[in-house]
């Protein structure tokens, strides 16, 4: 990879329950620094068969405390710890999320050690705008618990992921400074039973007026995903996600 571009390794772009897609994931690398960004419970899987050495990944972005974004990440710690990881893992997050999965670590590591074998290096979002050779920068969303959306910088490149929740001003700000945003869009109308989640004539909205940016969309209630391909085919500038690709924004 050129020193100077960013990659994006999509892993999964599935809702919490769908049965054809990894729940929503990706790693975003720059140099040789990768940084995962969720890792929710049918992730783990794509994420050992993409980057099989268990010193591959250096560090983790959590956005909120749902099972479909972190439940990934005790099956990918103890694969790591059974393949020999010596490298410390760093965990970034919010202080209110790092308390759930130092719960969560510590349940599923029940009878399997007393420790993990590996450092482990926390991260608050509060007091973090660099990870690794990343800028980065974080936003909340209107979601059903905190979520943080994120926007990295490196070499005059930007790249942002929603995480969950309804566009908000702190997050459409945030997104102006990506060249590429993967935007959760559950839902193709705002529907008042679902406001905690996004839909694609918010993102439509949201794209005409940042016309520099292009939206890849992900995280879309699986009985609506052939509806909204149809309703974009052909935009240039807005589409799905595909699990499995690699962008590169040079």
């Amino acid at each position: 990879m050129n020193s100077d571009h960013l990659r994006i390794d999509v892993l999964g772009v599935g809702e919490a329950f769908d049965p054809n897609f990894e729940n929503s994931s990706v790693v975003v690398s720059a140099g040789d620094f990768r940084l995962l960004i969720d890792c929710g419970a049918t992730a783990a899987g794509r994420l050992m068969a993409k980057f099989p050495d268990p010193d591959a990944i250096d560090a983790i972005y959590f956005t909120h405390m749902h099972p479909d974004h972190v439940f990934g990440l005790v099956p990918v710690m103890l694969n790591w710890r059974d393949d020999g990881r010596s490298k410390p893992l760093r965990i970034l997050c919010s202080p209110q999320l790092r308390t759930h999965l130092e719960k969560l670590m510590e349940l599923g590591f029940t009878g399997l050690g007393s420790a993990w074998p590996f450092t482990i290096i926390w991260h608050s979002i509060a007091e973090t705008n660099t990870i690794g050779p990343f800028e980065c920068r974080f936003a909340r969303s209107d979601h059903s618990v905190q979520n943080h959306a994120i926007l990295l910088r490196y070499a005059d490149k930007g790249f942002a992921y929603s995480g969950d929740g309804n566009v908000t001003a702190e997050t459409a700000a945030l997104f102006t400074g990506a060249d590429l945003v993967f935007q959760e869009t559950y839902l193709i109308k705002h529907d008042p039973q679902h406001a905690a989640h996004c839909d694609l004539e918010t993102v439509l909205k949201l794209a005409s007026d940042m016309p520099g940016a292009r939206f890849w969309l992900y995280h879309i209630k699986r009985n609506v995903r052939a509806e909204m391909a149809q309703m974009i085919r052909g935009n240039e500038q807005v589409r799905i996600a595909a699990p499995g690709e690699v962008i590169e924004i040079r």
